[in-house]
């Protein structure tokens, strides 16, 4: 193992970026170094590689290529968003409405996050993906490949990839699309904006609710009577989204808040008959 003054080093690093990180990070790099190199001076070059990226501002999820999310370790790096935390109560939302060897799609997949964590966490489902970003598509098919789980995963804008005849066929469509306004960019940690995808973080329309506003107005069509459209957004758009849920005609349509108390899911049925 490297001496304990390669840890020390790597603080000393991302202290003097001033750049935000979380007290462990320094473990973390320095355990992903010493899992990759064969030897001590392997390793504290590698770990001052991870460390010098840290500190450009660039996520720690890129520099270590994977990401946690739910029970799956992911891969991910530049094209791709990093998934959050609180998109896992995205999927606790759709898993509850979802019947038992039912059919789901995951609008904007990214690295495949909901799609796959709802397929390891209920293996009967049928399970469909789609993103626009021929990047995130590689990446969602990769970590399919490597957890080996029966997705269909499709490029293509929202919901034009996928065959007509299931229209009207899913009992669940989930998303979480890109819902940041322009006027929220100082809100923005550098990271992101340094380094993650901007077309899967700003949802246009000036309120960011432009990608939004389609979504909920084509996913009705694809969702069989009875079945539900589960989003998430962001801080302050709950009032707005539960009224587009309501004009595209979606009954029953509720805010579901996340960990930090914050408003981060809509969800809404269509109804039955």
């Amino acid at each position: 193992m490297p001496e304990p003054g390669v840890r020390s080093r790597i603080a000393v690093v991302l202290e003097k970026a001033g750049v935000e990180v979380g007290p462990r990070e320094p473990d973390w790099i320095l355990e992903e170094a010493s899992r990759l190199a064969s030897s001590d001076d392997e390793v504290e070059r590698l770990a001052l590689d991870y460390a010098a990226r840290r500190a450009r501002g660039e996520p720690l999820q890129y520099v270590l290529g994977t990401a946690a999310f739910r029970h799956l370790e992911l891969s991910v790096g530049p094209g791709v968003l990093v998934p959050r935390p609180e998109t896992e109560v995205l999927v606790e939302r759709a898993l509850a409405r979802l019947p038992e060897a039912g059919a789901i799609v995951d609008v904007g997949t990214g690295s495949g996050a909901i799609a796959l964590a709802i397929k390891y966490e209920r293996p009967n489902t049928r399970v469909w993906a789609t993103d626009d970003s021929t990047e995130a598509i590689s990446y969602a098919e990769a970590n399919r490949n490597q957890l080996n789980l029966d997705v269909e995963i499709l490029c293509g804008s929202l919901f034009e990839p996928l065959p007509g005849s299931m229209a009207g066929d899913f009992d669940v469509v989930v998303s979480n699309p890109p819902y940041v306004s322009e006027a929220e960019t100082h809100l923005v940690g550098t990271d992101v904006l340094g380094h993650e995808p901007g077309h899967a973080v700003f949802g246009g329309g000036g309120d960011g609710l432009a990608i939004v506003t389609t979504l909920v107005a084509e996913a009705r069509s694809w969702l069989r009577p009875g079945g539900w459209l589960v989003c998430e957004i962001g801080h302050g758009q709950s009032r707005a989204v539960v009224d587009l849920f309501e004009g595209a005609g979606f009954t029953g349509a509720g805010v579901h808040k996340d960990l930090a108390g914050w408003d981060r899911i809509v969800e809404g049925r269509k109804p039955a008959a």
